[in-house]
């Protein structure tokens, strides 16, 4: 009996489920970061140990459905962070000891899950920020190039952003707030700080957002001004993908995608169609695992 796998994974951690051909799943298993552009061999040890976790599973729930006992080489969609940008799919392919490895974006999960084959936009906001657009069977993407460039309202973006401010009122040319006291109790002095910054990784980062988040609730002037920005920017590439088209449903994805589409909802997008995703990036992935090997069963 076939089995289809499909992993999820990020700057915070990944998962993994098997699918039968039976409709059968096994248990989610995961695993720490696996940020394929900012630590590649560890998101690699991580998404190894993750597959065979699972495999195991659903060998264990094949057993005895064939003669042989086997259930043949699984086919394997990942969704990656970082992997479109990165050109991480064909070393990850070599990499894994699997010969059916399909290697995708986070985002390409995230819309197959989100709608299937509908039309429809994802916000998917967790440690980075990224967008797609599926229409009409063509899928548009914007942003998700990773904290250095870009992932403006993500977790790690929001994070670097709150300790900016701290700094910046340190030296008289920020304003004061209770995110800035707060931040100064956790990290205590400066030389803390920098050093956090120096050995921090995107998932670090992104740990402090929802500090941000919670004051920006409780009317702090330093993190509403974080939080309007990148709010801002998401709403910018929501109506960049829209292209005038203002009934497209919007589905908010990730740890801070739903609680940042309903501030920008709040304050000006109104309009927004906001739409509950149907199924996860993880089911979107073993969505395509099932799809790419129907593809290839069908004669051309």
């Amino acid at each position: 009996m076939r089995i289809f796998i499909g992993l999820d994974g990020g700057g915070t951690g990944c998962r993994a489920q098997a699918e039968l051909a039976d409709g059968r799943r096994t248990q989610v298993v995961t695993g720490g970061a696996a940020n394929v552009s900012s630590d590649p061999e560890g998101a690699l040890r991580e998404i190894a140990g993750v597959l065979a976790q699972v495999l195991e599973q659903a060998q264990g729930l094949a057993q005895g459905l064939l003669p042989d006992g086997g259930a043949g080489d699984p086919v394997i969609v990942l969704g990656l962070a970082g992997a479109s940008e990165s050109g991480a799919a064909q070393r990850l392919q070599h990499a894994l000891p699997y010969p059916q490895v399909c290697v995708l974006g986070d985002i390409d999960i995230s819309l197959k899950g989100a709608f299937g084959q509908e039309d429809g936009i994802v916000l998917a906001v967790g440690t980075g920020s990224v967008l797609a657009c599926q229409r009409g069977g063509q899928m548009q993407r914007l942003g998700g190039y990773g904290l250095s460039l870009g992932d403006e309202g993500g977790g790690a973006w929001i994070g670097r952003a709150a300790l900016r401010a701290a700094l910046h009122a340190r030296d008289g040319i920020g304003p004061d707030g209770p995110l800035v006291r707060a931040i100064w109790a956790d990290f205590g002095a400066l030389p803390d700080v920098i050093s956090f910054a120096a050995r921090a990784r995107p998932a670090d980062y992104a740990a402090l957002a929802p500090l941000v988040v919670e004051h920006d609730r409780a009317h702090c002037p330093v993190a509403g001004a974080i939080m309007d920005r990148g709010c801002a920017y998401l709403l910018r590439a929501i109506s960049h993908l829209q292209a005038g088209t203002y009934d497209i449903p919007v589905a908010p994805t990730g740890g801070l995608g739903p609680v940042l589409l309903d501030r920008i909802i709040a304050q000006g997008g109104a309009y927004l169609r906001r739409a509950t995703p149907k199924g996860t990036a993880l089911d979107g992935a073993i969505w395509q695992a099932r799809h790419g090997a129907r593809q290839k069963e069908t004669p051309s």
